[in-house]
């Protein structure tokens, strides 16, 4: 019996050897193996911009550095003032009586070169035609000119409009000015009246040949 429990003691010592032996091997369905599959190698390359990420747009100028880089749009005003507008007596009419008129011209920076004429409201051109104001840079934004109408006329009455269209470096008209002259005759000494003329009459604002302005 002593034989026997020695036997059989180490028919159980085996039989746990061999289970013990057959659960680390096989055909790799046991937990080791389940272990050292699940593992995977870390990337160590550049990744790939697969355009899942947008690239964030550049940066706009300020509504500031638009502003300095770029400088505002020329401008330019005319106000038109009359003097002694409604004239009556022998003409030609004085200088000292004859209507007058100033325009003020102011731009909105310097530089500036303006570009304009005298305009009756029949579109006759006064005072030689088209003239050029310099504004130069760090003079002022505003200056002056003006001209004196009158005629050759012996008789009549005549009335106008005068205005100043600027075509450079803008386009624009200043607001009409009207004005009227009448040509009176004078009675001779004699007190005989004055034998009626042969000639023509013209007004002085519809063209240079019968008309003399003189500038400010």
């Amino acid at each position: 019996m002593l034989v026997a429990g020695v036997v059989a003691l180490a028919l159980a010592v085996g039989g746990l050897t061999y289970a013990l032996l057959n659960r680390g091997g096989g055909d790799g369905s046991g937990d080791n193996d389940r272990g050292a599959g699940a593992s995977t190698p870390a990337e160590t390359g550049p990744k790939e911009n697969t355009g899942s990420e947008k690239s964030s747009p550049s940066p706009t100028p300020s509504e500031t550095e638009t502003e300095k880089s770029s400088p505002p749009p020329q401008s330019v005003r005319v106000a038109l003032e009359g003097r002694r507008t409604d004239y009556s007596g022998p003409c030609p009419p004085p200088n000292a009586e004859a209507p007058q008129f100033t325009a003020t011209f102011t731009v909105g920076r310097l530089p500036a070169e303006v570009r304009y004429r005298w305009v009756t409201q029949d579109g006759s051109a006064l005072d030689g035609g088209w003239k050029t104001l310099s504004f130069p840079e760090g003079d002022g934004r505003t200056k002056q000119d003006a001209v004196t109408v009158t005629t050759d006329a012996e008789s009549g009455a005549f009335e106008n409009e005068i205005s100043v269209e600027v075509r450079e470096p803008v386009r624009t008209t200043s607001e009409g000015v009207p004005f009227s002259v009448t040509c009176e005759t004078e009675t001779p000494t004699d007190g005989a009246s004055p034998s009626p003329s042969g000639t023509d009459t013209d007004t002085g604002t519809g063209s240079d040949s019968d008309s003399d302005s003189d500038s400010g």
